[in-house]
């Protein structure tokens, strides 16, 4: 949190903290006022100071817990966890619980602080019961107890409870049924990877109905059908994927060659490199036809093709293929220059990321289905090759 934005929240607390200390002290006998005030006045000077920590401690100490203050001690605990003192929360919420006079909504809203301060704090099986128990209470935090448990079963890869919170939270929230998609795509891959075909094939029937539209259902079913030597359907699966979304060409293409090599289909792996060259002209894409254009048409068709691209879509990447190409060639440029160019080109295209986050701008060199940073399933893509830095 922005040390400014601290600050103003901080200033807030204290009006508030000051209004309910006031409002107390007309209810208590004159020889205390004077303490409790003094202790206010101890914090507010400590803010003013910017010595926040000391603060937040000083207004905490100065509080009775009752209804009155509670909402304040709640305030306190979220912006000590956002400022990243979370022993400090828990211990702020643990108070509150430990104090008989709460009423049962704030019990529930401290209960769910606190599950939030062990999500922060990695304590994952802590926050899991506080929040199974919230959830078992039913009531207006029904829904914020089970996005929280939704949360923790995806950290945990466990995606049988994550489908079973998710199923109820999809009653209220249809968007949550992208993200049930992907977790039904999990469990397939998980039943495939232990040979178990139909296993895998009844998960993604089950993501299909959560989301027909989910590009990766189709991509996962592509690897089931070729472990079951079903090649023509592998095919119309990873096309069926590609519609849905242009950027899971590059992702397909190993299996779509695998699949047309098995069925002696060269012409249609080269077709349908054509075709994702022309919504998706990934690095990956030009490099797979360059080297049939090579092959059928020769060095000098294969360097215009090249250049053409370069041309088309320029970028670090079809420059470094074009290199390459040259460096066979040894045209243009001195064999010795040649080599040293693409080689620094090659360190520098190393260094660039492949994958990326079109929600919040997460980059890596692997495709993640969730992204780690914002969470958001299906929104890491391959750079494309017109992408540019």
């Amino acid at each position: 949190m922005p040390e400014n934005l601290a600050l103003y929240v901080l200033l807030v607390v204290a009006l508030g903290i000051g209004f309910l200390l006031g409002r107390r002290e007309r209810r208590k006998r004159p020889r205390n006022s004077g303490m409790v005030s003094q202790d206010y006045f101890r914090g507010l000077n400590h803010l003013l100071n910017e010595r926040h920590d000391l603060a937040i401690d000083t207004f905490v100490e100065a509080m009775v817990v009752d209804n009155d203050t509670v909402d304040t001690h709640l305030a306190l605990g979220s912006l000590v966890r956002r400022r990243g003192e979370v022993d400090k929360a828990i211990r702020i919420h643990q108070n509150l619980l430990a104090r008989p006079v709460l009423s049962s909504s704030h019990r529930i809203q401290t209960e769910l602080e606190l599950a939030r301060d062990y999500l922060v704090a990695g304590l994952l099986g802590r926050a899991e019961n506080l929040l199974i128990e919230v959830a078992r209470k039913g009531g207006s935090q029904l829904t914020v107890a089970r996005q929280l448990l939704l949360e923790i079963y995806q950290r945990e890869s466990d995606w049988d409870q994550a489908v079973v919170v998710g199923r109820e939270l999809a009653r209220q929230d249809r968007s949550v049924r992208t993200q049930l998609a992907h977790f039904q795509c999990e469990l397939a891959e998980i039943a495939l990877g232990k040979g178990d075909l139909r296993g895998a094939r009844a998960e993604l029937a089950k993501g299909a109905d959560f989301d027909s539209g989910c590009a990766r259902i189709n991509l996962v079913g592509a690897k089931v059908e070729f472990e079951a030597k079903r090649y023509r359907e592998v095919k119309r699966l990873l096309r069926k994927a590609r519609s849905l979304d242009a950027a899971l060409a590059v992702d397909s293409l190993a299996i779509y060659r695998a699949a047309s090599d098995e069925l002696d289909d060269e012409k249609g792996y080269i077709s349908y490199l054509n075709e994702c060259l022309q919504s998706t002209p990934h690095l990956e894409v030009i490099e797979e036809l360059l080297r049939f254009v090579e092959r059928d048409q020769g060095a000098e068709a294969a360097r215009e093709f090249a250049v053409q691209q370069l041309f088309k879509n320029p970028s670090l990447g079809g420059f470094v293929t074009l290199l390459k190409h040259l460096d066979r060639e040894g045209t243009a440029l001195p064999g010795e220059q040649l080599t040293l160019v693409r080689r620094f080109s090659q360190s520098l295209l190393h260094k660039q990321p492949s994958y990326r986050c079109s929600n919040c701008g997460f980059s890596g060199h692997t495709l993640m289905w969730q992204c780690p940073s914002c969470r958001t399933w299906g929104s890491i893509k391959p750079i494309l090759y017109t992408d540019r830095e």
